[in-house]
């Protein structure tokens, strides 16, 4: 096995680049896997993920290939946009002192600025199969240049019903190519496509005795069901990972343990199906970069994405299906480096763990849920991580502002309120009305509203339809109040039964004619 890159006959430009992105020396399946593909041979490659399989195949391509000839001369097929995404950003940095340019190609993403970048010119397009054809069926992707094939994750492929598409992209495809596939298992349909559409293929198959990444340290912890949210907060505080993938079975289980996150102030996100795929695409990359340190997923983030230093991965969720454990807690611990993954197991998950653990050949290590003592003995660090992850908040305002108090009432008129400036905001609050302080209510009554103040009460017997009105100077309002005899004869008046309009009329007429 080669100890080298340089070893490998790779060319300096791309030495230069291996070196920049931190690659020190070649794990087993690059050493391995590169010399055949730089001698052109077609190859299988059976490897568990981490392993470094993408720069198996992007250092082969970009140095067998010419930017100077007309392209694509290769095509790479992944199973989700994410990792389509994630191997093209690979490429990109390892060919960062070449002149080769690459594209991505998936669903969900502008047809036109794809079409954009293919009329361009590019060396090696990256793409889901689907997204892929409808290039190759509209004429965007032209693809008798290719000279090579790559099938990654192809299980995953024929898991997600991408087969049938896969095979109608190959028979598109120039048959004097270099094919490369690469995949965790072999079913029989992916087998049938090795034998149909590659030429005499080396296959090399990296041997793990648990199927898992070897540094990672696995535990478990039996919960109740409903404490698993509390258990999470204290699993997290007690582990404090620098950064931490938490997968559940469900879209809807990751929105609700992201809200418990972000309710008890976590800075978080969610990554699932249900979420447009810009913003998806963006969350990965703000995670990547470091702006938040705990991400809730589904399996959709299990396979493909790589994440540096990853430290911890919590299974919230036994997952339902035993391979997708193990694409879980590969997303940490990789390319050697070490990685730790916890499992929470209610009592209705304990047969899933069991087939877990025959699954990958490993007993997985029972926990102890941590006490009370082990908060109090780590309260200094627990606090100090409490304050890195947390949520940035806005700064408070201060009670000595002016005007604090009145501006959390709710104006009288918010159309009003709104279009003045907050300077004048202020200023009418702090102005007070000019009231009547002759005025005095009278036992168990309210004190009416400033402008009521000021008008006298209405007094004369009949309703008021304009109480805002100001009184006319000749009425009774605009003076004193009525004399005694006037109230009596009002109250009199009040009293008698009202006669019917037309006999009130006809009495008119009569007292009238006697005069």
């Amino acid at each position: 096995m080669k100890n080298s890159f340089n070893e490998l006959g790779i060319s300096p430009p791309i030495l230069k680049a291996l070196e920049d992105m931190g690659f020190e020396e070649p794990t087993e399946v690059q050493s391995k896997a590169i010399p055949h593909i730089l001698n052109k041979e077609d190859l299988i490659v059976m490897s568990k993920t981490g392993s470094g399989k993408t720069a198996v195949f992007g250092v082969s391509m970009l140095q067998l290939t010419d930017p100077a000839m007309a392209g694509p001369q290769g095509l790479i097929l992944t199973p989700t946009r994410e990792l389509a995404v994630q191997v093209d950003s690979d490429i990109k940095q390892i060919s960062k002192h070449l002149r080769h340019k690459t594209t991505a190609v998936y669903g969900q993403h502008s047809m036109n600025v794809e079409i954009l970048a293919l009329k361009k010119g590019v060396t090696i397009v990256t793409g889901t199969p689907g997204r892929v054809f409808d290039h190759i069926s509209h004429g965007n992707l032209i693809t008798k240049n290719i000279r090579f094939l790559v099938l990654d994750e192809a299980d995953r492929m024929l898991d997600m019903g991408f087969i049938d598409q896969v095979v109608k992209i190959i028979r598109t495809l120039p048959k004097d190519r270099v094919t490369l596939l690469f995949s965790a298992t072999i079913p029989a349909e992916v087998r049938r496509i090795c034998r149909e559409y590659m030429k005499h293929p080396v296959t090399v198959e990296i041997e793990s005795p648990t199927m898992t990444v070897d540094t990672i340290q696995q535990t478990y912890y039996r919960v109740e069901r409903n404490e698993k949210r509390v258990w999470l907060n204290r699993l997290l505080l007690v582990e404090r990972p620098e950064s931490c993938m938490i997968f559940c079975n469900t879209r809807i289980a990751v929105d609700h343990v992201q809200s418990f996150l972000s309710q008890k102030g976590y800075a978080s996100q969610a990554l699932h199906g249900d979420i447009p795929q810009g913003r998806r695409l963006k969350t990965i990359q703000q995670f990547k970069e470091g702006e938040f340190h705990i991400l809730v997923a589904t399996d959709v983030a299990a396979r493909g994405i790589h994440i540096d230093d990853l430290s911890l991965v919590i299974n919230y969720d036994v997952p339902m299906e035993k391979d997708s454990y193990v694409h879980r807690i590969g997303r940490t611990g990789r390319v050697g480096k070490d990685g730790r993954a916890i499992t929470m197991v209610t009592s209705e998950d304990i047969m899933g763990l069991y087939e877990i653990e025959e699954h990958i050949g490993a007993m997985i290590t029972e926990g102890e849920l941590p006490t009370e003592a082990v908060f109090n003995e780590h309260k200094t660090e627990v606090d100090k991580w409490i304050q890195a992850n947390s949520q940035k908040a806005r700064p408070p305002r201060t009670a000595s502002q002016p005007g604090l108090k009145e501006a959390q009432r709710k104006p009288s008129h918010p159309k009003q309120a709104q279009s003045r400036p907050p300077q004048h905001r202020e200023k009418s609050r702090d102005r007070q009305p000019e009231v009547n302080t002759d005025y005095k209510a009278g036992k168990g009554s309210r004190p009416a509203h400033p402008a009521q103040q000021a008008r006298p009460a209405n007094t004369s017997g009949r309703p008021s339809y304009a109480a805002g009105r100001p009184a006319a100077p000749h009425s009774p309002a605009a003076g004193k109040p009525p004399a005694g005899p006037v109230k009596e004869i009002a109250k009199k008046q009040a009293a008698e039964p009202k006669k019917p309009f037309l006999q009130r009329v006809l009495q008119r007429l009569f007292s009238k004619n006697k005069q």
